[in-house]
């Protein structure tokens, strides 16, 4: 009677069994389904995993993209790779150069359809937060900041770490930010183990706010009185505004330098409209304890109420200072006429 001896052998040894087995098969059977750069299928390796073993397994580290033959990337994913991290919660890094070896002793001929990062971060244990977590996480907590700026809000460029390790379930994520604004926004994170602050780390996002903002109806120019005939309002993005803009409200305004066409309309573009212009003309009074004079006189430059400013007597042709009472009258107190 035949003897079958039976035996078992470590899961490492069977996965590298299993891959010279996929080899032998590919040399005997030549264009086997799912094999080669025209496979239609690929399979892409993470930038950073977290593995449960002490082997790195495919399917913990890579992904499958495209349509691979059925049951090809369930027997893959199960292929041991290389030793896991000794230490728990301790990422480590390989390099692309050294990983592609592994990956090619591990997987024969198929690794033809991998695709690397520039570097692998592998973790025994704990978790990995991916950068689209970290959206969600601003998002869902920052909503509420965003959805109080003035206008239609959306975000753009976000510029996060590409992934956080945690050490254990105990450990989380804290978005610190509790304000928002127009612009580029800093964003501060905090790894929390329990309430005890292990580490910070930083991104930024921008923030498009797209709102009615007061311009210029046509070109103004130095001088120009402003008002509701020559403003107008237009949808701007407040993340490209960079000082205070106009409200639309107070005035008369003149203003102090050129805004052209619906460009916005900034507080320092525009000053209060003087009670007197230059060549205004305008009474020039006179007052001492014992008499009183009048006469007319030709501002020699704009001023408002209280400002002291040069005029030019009409009948004397002498330049005296007086202080602007209101629009039609200007004051000396004292010496010349």
């Amino acid at each position: 009677m035949p003897v079958v001896l039976m035996y078992s052998l470590p899961a490492s040894r069977l996965s590298a069994l299993f891959a010279a087995c996929l080899c032998l098969v590919a040399l005997v059977c030549g264009d086997m389904p799912g094999w080669g750069a025209d496979a239609g299928w690929r399979i892409r390796i993470r930038d950073a995993a977290v593995v449960a073993a002490d082997q790195v397994l495919l399917g913990e580290i890579a992904d499958a993209e495209g349509q691979a033959p059925p049951g090809i990337w369930d027997r893959l994913g199960q292929i041991a790779v290389m030793p896991a991290p000794a230490e728990l919660g301790r990422p480590m890094s390989v390099a692309k150069a050294k990983l592609q070896p592994l990956v090619r002793q591990a997987l024969g001929q198929y690794e033809d359809l991998c695709l690397y990062p520039a570097n692998l971060a592998v973790q025994r244990g704990g978790s990995v937060a991916r950068d689209i977590d970290l959206k969600q996480m601003i998002m869902r907590e920052m909503g509420g900041l965003f959805a109080a700026l003035p206008g239609d809000v959306s975000l753009q460029d976000f510029r996060l770490p590409p992934y956080v390790f945690l050490a254990h379930p105990g450990q989380k994520i804290r978005l610190e930010n509790t304000v928002a604004e127009p612009g580029r926004n800093s964003l501060r994170f905090s790894v929390l183990d329990g309430q005890t602050m292990l580490r910070r780390f930083t991104g930024s996002v921008m923030v498009d706010v797209w709102a009615p903002v007061f311009c210029a109806a046509r070109p103004l120019n130095r001088g120009d009185t402003l008002d509701s005939s020559n403003a107008v309002t237009v949808r701007k993005n407040l993340a490209h505004i960079n000082a205070p803009l106009w409200d639309g409200g107070g005035g008369p305004w003149m203003v102090v330098r050129p805004v052209g066409t619906e460009q916005p309309i900034y507080q320092a573009d525009i000053t209060p409209l003087p009670l007197v212009r230059k060549g205004n003309i305008v009474t020039l009074r006179y007052e001492s304890n014992t008499v009183t004079l009048t006469v007319k006189a030709e501002a020699m430059r704009d001023g408002g109420a209280g400002e002291s400013i040069p005029v030019r007597n009409l009948q004397s042709k002498r330049i005296v200072h007086a202080v602007i009472i209101d629009s039609q009258t200007a004051l000396i107190t004292g010496g010349g006429r």
